[in-house]
Parts: C-alpha cells; structure tokens; sequence
C-alpha cells in the first residue's frame, strides 16, 4: 500500500506504532486499541500489516506477548527526531493535552518553564482576525507603554505574529504612514469598520525575507565550537535562517542577542547560546541600524 493511497486515519496508527518502537522499545494491541478507541482485532489487523509494510522494524516476543523493535529498525512514518518526542511532554505541561491524550506511554519525571500568558481577549482576536480576513480597517484602542494617548487609532490589520512570548497583530497605521506590530493583549477595544477600505501599500518587510547567519562564538574552543555547530546542525560552521524582514528583530532576540545594546560594534549576545552573528553587516542593514 502506497503512503499516498493510505487513508489518514490508518497512517496516523502507524506513526503511533513507530513511535512506540522507537521511544518505548515495544509496542501491543492493547495500547493501541486504548489510544485510538479501536476494537483488537482492528488494533492487529494494524500491527500485522504494519509488519508486512516494515518487516526490519519490528518482531513478535512470544514471551513478552508483544511487539518489540529490531536493532534494524528504521522509521517510514515519522522522522524520529527528538523534537516529535519532547513536544507531547511540553503539551501536557501547558495543559493542552492530558496524560490519556499524549503519545508517551511512560512518562519520564519533568518540568519545563512555565512562562505568563498575556491574555488576549477573545473578542479582540475575533475582530482582528475578521479585519484580516475581510481586509478591512479597525477602530483601535491600545495601551501603548511608549505614549500616553489614549485616541482611537484607525487601523488596517493584515497578520499575526508570535515573537517567541507573545502575539502581535501587524497594521498598517494610516496616520502614521507605516506597518507597526500591536501586541494582542494591550488591545482594549476593536471594532472592525464597514464599507469601502483604503488601498494599503504592500507590506515590504513582511513580504521580504533576510538571511540571519549564526555561528559558534569566536570565544570559544575549537571542541566547544564543534559542540555548538552539532547542537544547531550547522553545515560548514554556519547556521543559516531565512526569515521574514519584520520579524528579524525578534529572531535576534530569540537566539540571544539584544539588538539595542552593542560591544565593539556588534550586537550582544548575553545568553548561554554561544552565538555570532556571520552577516552582521546585512543584519544591521535590515534593522535599519546601517544604510
């Protein structure tokens, strides 16, 4: 059966049973009938034609009365990367999924930092998203921390945006004459505006992307180097992201830099991730620190 043919209902159980045999060692038809609510003859129905699809991955232990993975076991379902793993304990953490509900069948003992949700009225990210969609302007009243007006602002929202801590709406400001992003939170009140909307230019930044270039810090040592560039899977030394214009500033951010602050004319980085900035002259230019 060709991946492409198979319905996505019975793929979805074959990545379950990958992802058993790769993080769990085994995998039974009771844990498969428990998860996804199948009767067991469906559940080895799946599993014996799971073997037939991947006969190298997995084999029956008559003694266990399960399936266990082969030493040859090669994943065809999922990529078996860590990060498939280590997302469905950060989605219990956050509350999103329930023990039942993730993948894991044992959990190991963790804890992950728990950082304050900003709330964001629901109202407000119906209106936004309504703008959007609709491609009309807004009437908005924000709290901004940088002005003390309180003025109803006509906007033009066009996109979201997470910055890695919070959501922004991106807008174009008509009184100002340019995009801004507003964090969703300090919204107050939104009141998306009916009739004819004004052409609003394009959006140059959102719509272009730069490259950010990373590589180990220049501070460390060649072991630790070659440490930082496995961590981030660089290729020649280099880490390279391509990004949308608007959001490099909060790129920088994310891997560490503080792009208000520099050293001996380079941006800083004052985190743990060992990181340097390789096109620093490019990066300065899209911040529009450097023209």
């Amino acid at each position: 059966m060709k991946q492409e043919k198979m319905k996505p209902a019975l793929r979805h159980r074959y990545e379950f049973i990958e992802f058993q045999l790769l993080w769990e060692g085994v995998i039974g038809r009771q844990l498969l009938k428990d998860k996804f609510g199948i009767s067991l003859q469906q559940a080895t129905l799946d599993l014996t034609s799971y073997l037939d699809l991947a006969p190298k991955n997995m084999e029956y232990d008559p003694r266990q009365r399960t399936y266990v993975a082969r030493t040859s076991f090669s994943p065809a379902f999922i990529k078996g990367d860590a990060s498939e793993y280590l997302v469905h304990l950060e989605m219990l953490h956050q509350g999103y999924r329930a023990t039942s509900e993730i993948w894991p069948s044992t959990i190991p003992a963790f804890d992950a930092v728990s950082v304050c949700n900003r709330k964001t009225d629901a109202k407000v990210l119906r209106n936004v998203l309504r703008a959007i969609r609709e491609e009309r302007s807004a009437e908005v009243t924000y709290v901004s921390l940088s002005s003390d007006s309180e003025k109803p602002r006509e906007l033009f929202p066009r996109a979201i945006a997470n910055d890695g801590h919070r959501w922004h709406m991106r807008a174009y400001d008509a009184s100002k004459e340019r995009f801004s992003d507003f964090v969703l939170s300090r919204i107050e009140k939104i009141s998306v505006k009916d009739g004819e909307s004004i052409d609003v230019p394009r959006d140059e930044a959102w719509e272009t992307y730069a490259t950010l270039q990373l590589c180990p810090s220049p501070n460390l040592n060649e072991r630790q180097k070659r440490q930082v560039e496995i961590e981030y899977d660089m290729i020649d030394g280099k880490m390279t992201v391509e990004v949308r214009k608007a959001m490099l500033f909060y790129y920088l951010r994310f891997y560490g830099f503080d792009p208000y602050e520099l050293e001996d004319g380079k941006i800083r980085n004052k985190s743990s991730f060992a990181l340097s900035i390789v096109n620093l002259d490019e990066v300065e230019e899209c911040i529009g620190r450097r023209k």
